[in-house]
């Protein structure tokens, strides 16, 4: 009995300081993105075609510094994240849809789609990351998501084919850091 207490002791012992061993992971303080993958859910609403789309990115980032509150007694309302900065929103989209080039008759392409409003963009603001001003290395995904009807066909029909290309700011000051660009996989719009 005391030779099995003092190998368990000893093997406790052993765990606790290879547990402890365990090193942070380094990322540099600029984040890096990945594509993860679409998550598209289609359903009709009363002869209105809705399609939800989430995309899901994965991230690095040395500092922690991910994700902006949409409280405005905090700082992230502040600038240079204020309302009509170009820092306002952390997650930033371009959209692409497979259309015709109107250089080039009969060629298609992955072409920006030019919203009918101007000034309107899917980009918008994901949350903060960690709670906490602390800086640590964090890892994960973050899901994006997004409404497209076909309301207006002349912009969005069903078997559209479009893709996006985003990157994300972190929170650094006076000037944020940005990630690098990731394009999602194609997406084929109202497909039921």
């Amino acid at each position: 009995m005391n030779h099995m207490l003092k190998y368990s002791l000893a093997c406790l012992l052993l765990v606790l300081a290879l547990a402890s061993c365990r090193k942070e992971p380094s990322y540099p303080d600029e984040p890096q993105i990945s594509f993860k993958r679409v998550e598209q859910y289609d359903f009709d609403d009363q002869g209105l075609q809705i399609d939800s789309i989430f995309l899901v990115v994965g991230f690095q980032d040395g500092d922690g510094n991910l994700g902006l509150s949409n409280d405005t007694t905090s700082s992230d309302t502040k600038p240079p994240f204020n309302t009509g900065s170009p820092y306002e929103n952390n997650f930033i989209i371009r959209l692409l849809k497979w259309q015709e080039n109107p250089n080039n008759p009969g060629q298609f392409e992955f072409r920006e789609f030019e919203f009918p409003v101007a000034g309107f963009d899917l980009s918008g603001r994901f949350p903060r990351i960690s709670q906490d001003d602390r800086e640590e290395p964090l890892e994960g995904e973050i899901r994006f998501g997004m409404q497209f009807t076909n309301e207006i066909e002349e912009y969005f029909a069903p078997g559209d084919v479009i893709k996006f290309e985003v990157f994300i700011y972190d929170r650094d000051t006076p000037v944020p850091n940005k990630s690098n660009v990731i394009v999602s996989e194609p997406i084929t719009l109202f497909e039921q």
